[in-house]
């Protein structure tokens, strides 16, 4: 069985003030003088999973993880001065902090999206990136979500019709959970947060999505929060840049990892963007955006010991 690489504990912890009030919770592991790689965890609002490190040899990776703006371990919780734009920042911030200069970016779903965002932007910073179930922000990956006629509708269409709480159109679908999660009623609060929540593990999970649960309800309703206020318009906007990514991902060694039946992020555009790049893209059949497997770990872990031996070169 492919096993992640075993990681100790963190070489050290801490919160690093990056602006408006907002502290961003940080954890380092393996080793200090190691190729530097900053993880970007999914969402928007997951943060940092300790399980990613795993996919980083300690022996030749300096493993940076950390939980963006108003989630996770950092503070404080809150959605004011919390955009694309500001995480963006933060990353640089963490960049000069650390003194490291050029780095490696790595990520996830909406972590895959933050670091070809923060490419757009400071291309020259980055030595490399190893990106999975990659998120590309575009309306038609927003439909591709939550819309009427998405994968996941036409493949759960009973739990479709529950999640989308009897509206028909993308926008009054999110407009009405965001409402709801920002509104005064707790009650209501948890309960959209449950049913987003329950769709998104929905299409995550598939048929394993009644197995795993997140016990935590506060957790559940900060994410739900943090996720339909990213995907309003008005954030969705400061994600116009990648439209031209390609263009920065020429010089840059890349790794594309996408599940074949992904039905939370298109695979179809992770493919033409590799091939526009000439990045590398390991297409994995049959499985879809849960990285929970043996074979997603695999491929991963691969790209990742593929890079450093050709950063070594």
């Amino acid at each position: 069985m492919t096993q992640r690489y075993a990681v100790s504990e963190p070489v050290r912890s801490f919160h690093l003030p990056v602006g408006e009030g907002h502290q961003i919770h940080v954890e380092e592991y393996g080793d200090v003088h190691g190729q530097p790689v900053i993880v970007c965890h999914g969402g928007p609002g997951a943060g940092l999973c300790r399980e990613s490190a795993g996919y980083f040899n300690p022996k030749r990776y300096r493993i940076i993880l950390f939980s963006q703006r108003g989630c996770g371990a950092s503070t404080p919780l809150e959605l004011t001065h919390n955009s694309p734009s500001y995480l963006v920042d933060d990353i640089s911030r963490l960049i000069e902090h650390l003194a490291i200069g050029q780095c490696i970016l790595a990520g996830g779903s909406w972590g895959a999206t933050l670091a070809l965002l923060y490419t757009c932007h400071f291309a020259h910073k980055v030595k490399g990136l190893i990106l999975w179930a990659s998120f590309l922000g575009t309306d038609h990956d927003l439909e591709w979500l939550y819309g009427p006629n998405s994968a996941g509708a036409q493949f759960y269409p009973e739990q479709y019709q529950t999640f989308k709480s009897e509206k028909s159109d993308l926008q009054d679908i999110l407009k009405h959970y965001l409402f709801a999660l920002t509104g005064e009623d707790e009650l209501s609060q948890h309960k959209a947060a449950q049913r987003w929540h329950a769709w998104d593990r929905q299409l995550t999970l598939g048929a394993l999505a009644g197995r795993y649960h997140l016990e935590d309800n506060e957790s559940v309703l900060q994410q739900a929060k943090l996720m339909c206020h990213y995907f309003s318009p008005e954030v969705m906007s400061e994600l116009r840049p990648l439209q031209s990514v390609a263009e920065h991902l020429t010089e840059i060694p890349t790794w594309f990892i996408h599940g074949r039946h992904d039905l939370v992020c298109r695979f179809a555009p992770v493919q033409r963007l590799a091939h526009q790049a000439h990045s590398q893209l390991f297409v994995l059949d049959g499985l879809g955006h849960c990285n929970a497997n043996d074979v997603y770990v695999e491929a991963v872990r691969r790209a990742a010991d593929l890079l450093a031996c050709k950063l070594c070169h």
